[in-house]
């Protein structure tokens, strides 16, 4: 008995200790992350100076047009490792054509620890999303913030069908479509009315192709893909120009208005 006893505290320790590693090593691994390029994203800022306003709080960052009509509203969630922030640009050239723009800040700089993301940062906020429901709202992601918003939207689509037509709950934004980055959907959403973009550059060596045209058979009806001639995996974003991704024949900038413009277009159609 007494030997069993022994053999039980031996294999608790063992496995506390092999938790306690592996969270060493997941904080070691998470704080390895890419930097925003603060030079690219001011000079944007301002660029467009006037014709956008941003706040930000601990949950992320809203980005509003000025004196501008509001085409519709987009949530975007931010690619693994990455500093939220390095996404500005994109959200002020989006901004800056009509779109009021959400970008979630996520726990570890990655939106898989929370797909629901885009519930912290409007949380408090019901009186502003109601006055907003006569727009369509578009989650979009880049790399794996893709992979995160294509699940919390599938997860989304099957609460709003198992809930009861008595059931009381607070306003939620009624998504039309997401729009994707260089990434691609592991949730099948092959039988929703989505709207799907697909976007990604020629000359992206990170993204793994294989699966990207295996995700395929996700894809709703109604999808549209484009190729960014020239263009690479990181420049979706403005943090430098992570390991093993191709070599640009576009610039930083020329591939965040190309993407705006892609965006932009195939929203408004």
């Amino acid at each position: 008995m007494k030997k069993a006893g022994n053999i039980i505290k031996r294999s608790i320790v063992v496995i506390i200790s092999i938790l306690i590693v592996l969270a060493i090593a997941f904080k070691i691994y998470t704080t390895q992350y890419y930097r925003a390029d603060i030079g690219i994203i001011d000079n944007i800022e301002n660029l467009l100076s006037g014709s956008v306003h941003s706040y930000s709080d601990k949950n992320g960052t809203v980005f509003i047009p000025e004196n501008k009509d509001i085409k519709a509203v987009i949530v975007f969630y931010p690619g693994g490792k990455v500093e939220y922030s390095s996404y500005n640009g994109l959200m002020y050239e989006l901004a800056a054509r009509g779109f009021i723009c959400l970008l979630p800040k996520m726990p570890e700089n990655l939106a898989l620890l929370r797909i629901d993301a885009v519930n912290r940062l409007t949380s408090g906020y019901q009186d502003y999303i109601s006055e907003t429901s006569d727009l369509d709202w578009y989650l979009a992601g880049h790399s794996l913030g893709g992979v995160a918003a294509c699940a919390y939207i599938k997860n989304t689509l099957a609460e709003d069908k198992n809930k009861s037509d008595d059931q009381t709950n607070a306003p939620q934004p009624d998504y039309r479509g997401i729009i994707l980055c260089a990434s691609y959907p592991t949730a099948d959403l092959s039988n929703t009315e989505l709207r799907l973009l697909s976007l990604y550059g020629s000359n992206d060596k990170v993204l793994d192709m294989s699966k990207y045209n295996e995700s395929k058979k996700n894809w709703p009806s109604d999808s549209e893909e484009h190729i960014i001639d020239g263009g690479i995996h990181s420049y979706f974003g403005s943090y430098g120009i992570q390991n093993k991704d191709g070599s640009p024949e576009i610039s930083n900038y020329e591939q965040i208005i190309q993407t705006a413009d892609i965006i932009a277009d195939w929203i408004t159609r």
